[in-house]
């Protein structure tokens, strides 16, 4: 299934929430890296399931009214051990939800060197609007983000990632390792032809993206789609 019948499918079945495994999905058809995921539904298949990723991994509950998963406990990170899964996967199960559960296994990315946010907006006005910003817990905090009008071209990027305060750290700050510019120019490009391609498209959230010296990858993302009134 392409992305054009993917997001068509969702808003005929008015799910307009995209779960984080079907975004994540989608950002991977564009060529964006994400971690190693796999659905799964019973305990065994979870375990077998982490076994093959490879450990540590994450655990995170995948449900239709579960959106801030951190909010409610819905996600285990760097589980080691088959009994961690084991003890993860039972933790999950029992935290209420009126929708179909599942969990998602991802492989445990490697530590970072920041966390970045990459997010997308509709303006009333002026059509699709691109976010780019230092992420993780800390974004709400900082409003440290900058705003380009769809679609970009490379330069539009650059001037976004020189933007925001917090560039020295992408830049090396205090000894650390640059960040991969490109990679980033890169990603809002592509996030850029996305938006532009499908108008069903009413916000996006990718936030933590992981950036490191050499490429970057999505850890979690949310996508929502309009509904056909829009």
């Amino acid at each position: 299934m392409n992305i054009a019948e993917l997001l068509t499918k969702k808003i005929d079945s008015n799910q307009l929430v995209l779960t984080e495994f079907e975004s994540k999905e989608l950002l991977q058809e564009i060529g964006i890296e994400i971690p190693p995921q796999s659905l799964t539904s019973t305990k065994e298949e979870t375990i077998s399931t982490a076994e093959r990723i490879g450990l540590p991994v994450v655990l995170k509950l995948m449900a239709e009214d579960i959106v801030h998963k951190s909010d409610t406990g819905a996600v285990k990170l760097n589980l080691k051990s088959k009994d961690e899964v084991e003890k993860a996967f039972e933790e999950l199960m029992n935290i209420p939800s009126k929708s179909e559960k599942k969990i998602s296994v991802q492989k445990m990315a490697d530590e970072p060197i920041t966390e970045l946010i990459i997010g997308m907006t509709t303006d009333q006005q002026f059509g699709p609007a691109l976010m780019f910003g230092i992420g993780g817990i800390l974004v709400e905090l900082l409003e440290d983000v900058s705003f380009r009008i769809a679609p970009i071209e490379r330069y539009d990027a650059l001037e976004m990632i020189h933007e925001i305060k917090g560039f020295p750290i992408l830049d090396g700050y205090r000894g650390k390792p640059k960040a991969d510019i490109d990679a980033i120019v890169d990603t809002l490009l592509k996030i850029s032809d996305l938006v532009v391609k499908h108008e069903e498209i009413h916000e996006m959230d990718l936030n933590p993206v992981f950036i490191y010296d050499k490429g970057l990858i999505c850890v979690d993302a949310r996508i929502i789609l309009k509904n056909k009134e829009e």
